[in-house]
């Protein structure tokens, strides 16, 4: 007869934290989707502010007041290109460490698993050597009983 797993509420408990993991991983990659989907979008806008600005200036008449402002416009919107650049660094890396803690706890599970395994392996073999004796018991007990 087999028995039960002896550490089986520990690789529970690695499945769990394991799940932890997952889940983490997804909320800062999704965090840092968020941020390229803003760089993309800042990126796009300072392409057609750049466009707008190209037009005034070609336009035959000069608008200082409004080349100014599409100016000005376009240094913010560098700075956000800036400091979203910054953040997607920062959230790369958060992807990174939550990726390195997902593979140890994949591995930790693993390695309880194939302990598990071991021991059910095992556990087979000694019921096989256990049921083989009985066998052999009975084929003893009918021998000497046979005239």
């Amino acid at each position: 007869m087999t028995q039960p797993f002896r550490l089986q509420a520990l690789l529970d408990y690695r499945r769990q934290l394991e799940d932890e993991q997952m889940r983490a991983l997804a909320e800062v990659t999704v965090e840092e989707q968020r941020v390229r989907d803003a760089i993309t979008a800042l990126d796009r806008h300072r392409e057609e502010q750049t466009a707008a600005l190209a037009a005034l200036v070609a336009g035959g008449t000069f608008d200082a007041e409004g080349y100014t402002q599409r100016a000005a416009y376009l240094d913010a919107i560098g700075l956000a290109l800036d400091q979203q650049a910054a953040a997607l660094e920062v959230a790369a890396a958060r992807v990174r460490e939550r990726r390195e803690a997902l593979v140890e706890a994949l591995k930790d599970r693993r390695v309880l698993e194939r302990l598990r395994d071991r021991q059910a392996d095992e556990a087979a073999v000694e019921d096989g050597r256990h049921e083989a004796r009985g066998v052999d018991d009975m084929m003893m007990t009918r021998h000497q009983r046979a005239p």
